[in-house]
């Protein structure tokens, strides 16, 4: 089995198809993560993906597939030969485990060497993942990194980002930071931010996430990646 020397190259953007796109040039030789998870197994079978080929690497970022459909969307998709899958609303090791089979298959079914498709595991939105205290070490060998989705977090808690009383982050995302960096320094990988849409200081919140532990962010739209690119 192949080993997978993927390793996202910053700065990194995270956003849209419809949104990314045409920033797309200036994107050259970074890493690219399609965000398709609204409607990705239908997106997959509509003819409108399409692997950017003047970004360094691309990853899709889709949600959890439960059902032969989910697998014949991954094919489709793998056969596009991205570097990765980024999963979304990951539980835990049990579905970063079912997603290692799925893809296995879909690089069977699709010619690809196995195990050259990375996997990216989101932490997030699915509070399981969070309070999981099983070590991802091991668990697949093609698990390059997690994300951190803060902003999941916060809407899986029901959860302010600032405690504007407390002056500090929310309780929830302090221990969902502190548990994202835990998780992969635990299993030897790295760790990354998603920033939020709407932050408008890239480089601090980087400075910080750095600080903490985490080994860069990633950009949510041209503007953060274009801050974050010029240093």
């Amino acid at each position: 089995m192949s080993v997978n020397r993927f390793e996202i190259t910053l700065p990194a953007i995270c956003a849209a198809p419809d949104a990314l796109l045409p920033q797309i040039d200036a994107c050259a030789g970074a890493t690219v993560i399609l965000d398709i998870r609204t409607d990705w197994v239908s997106w997959s079978g509509a003819g409108q993906t399409r692997r950017p080929s003047a970004t360094g690497s691309t990853l899709f970022r889709v949600g959890g597939p439960d059902d032969e459909a989910g697998q014949t969307a991954i094919e489709r998709l793998a056969a596009q030969h991205p570097h990765g899958f980024v999963l979304s609303g990951c539980g835990g090791v049990a579905d970063i485990q079912k997603f290692d089979v799925m893809l296995r298959v879909a690089e069977a079914r699709c010619g690809i060497e196995a195990g050259s498709i990375a996997l990216v595991t989101e932490l997030g939105e699915n509070a399981a993942f969070l309070l999981s205290q099983t070590s991802l070490k091991d668990v697949s060998r093609r698990l390059r990194a997690i994300i951190l989705d803060s902003e999941g977090v916060t809407l899986a808690t029901a959860s302010q980002t600032f405690n504007a009383a407390a002056s500090r982050p929310g309780a929830p995302l302090l221990l969902a930071r502190g548990a994202a960096v835990f998780k992969a320094k635990q299993a030897g990988i790295s760790c990354y931010e998603l920033l939020h849409e709407g932050d408008d200081d890239p480089r601090t919140a980087r400075g910080i996430a750095l600080a903490d532990g985490f080994s860069g962010v990633i950009a949510r739209n041209a503007e953060q990646f274009k801050a974050l690119a010029a240093g």
